[in-house]
């Protein structure tokens, strides 16, 4: 006989319960590229059900910003078109990056 205790269910639900809000409240990339000032990567994800917004740095040496693109002070992002973000979030994602810095100096 197996017993579960109150602790345990949640515990055991809890991958489903993380599919299940990001069925219902998918992150759809905004932007990516090379903000300026840095060498990883961004990607700019928004959840519209939620309004919240996150991103994804990767910093590994394979996305590290090439040399050949010139200065780091330079943004390089780019509006990812293809994935369902509207011109107003596009919009609403480069003011953020302008408020964290993030843009040309």
């Amino acid at each position: 006989m197996h017993t579960t205790y109150p602790g345990q269910t949640l515990t055991l639900f809890q991958p489903l319960l993380s599919c299940l809000a990001a069925i219902a409240d998918p992150k759809i990339e905004v932007m990516s590229g090379y903000p300026a000032h840095c060498s990883a990567w961004l990607t700019i994800y928004y959840q519209r059900k939620s309004g919240r917004w996150s991103c994804e740095w990767y910093d590994r040496p394979g996305c590290r910003r090439p040399a050949a693109l010139g200065d780091r002070m330079v943004c390089l992002m780019h509006e990812v078109s293809d994935r369902g973000a509207t011109q107003q979030e596009h919009l609403m994602a480069r003011r953020l990056l302008a408020e964290a810095a993030f843009m040309e100096a």
